[in-house]
């Protein structure tokens, strides 16, 4: 099967030229490229979700680090002194 600009098919359906079943191969051929591209377009959104949640889990780790940096920690080598 081949398929043509789609401005050539528009012409031939204008003209009268385009047969059903040349129309009909088409219209598979479309169907066929759009199932491709949402599968494509489900394959990286589904990546997308993977890397965001990658990063949360990255952004979450380095932001508790950063936390236990700034929090003061006991010095065990300070002596308390009582009165």
């Amino acid at each position: 099967m081949s398929t043509y600009d789609h401005q050539k098919i528009l012409t031939d359906w204008s003209n009268g030229t385009l047969t059903a079943g040349h129309a009909l191969q088409h219209i598979d051929g479309l169907y066929a490229s759009q199932k491709a591209l949402q599968n494509k377009v489900n394959h990286l959104e589904n990546k997308v979700t993977t890397l965001q949640t990658q990063l949360d889990r990255l952004v979450k780790g380095v932001s508790q680090e950063s936390e236990k940096k700034k929090s003061p920690t006991p010095n065990s080598n300070v002596v308390e002194r009582t009165n």
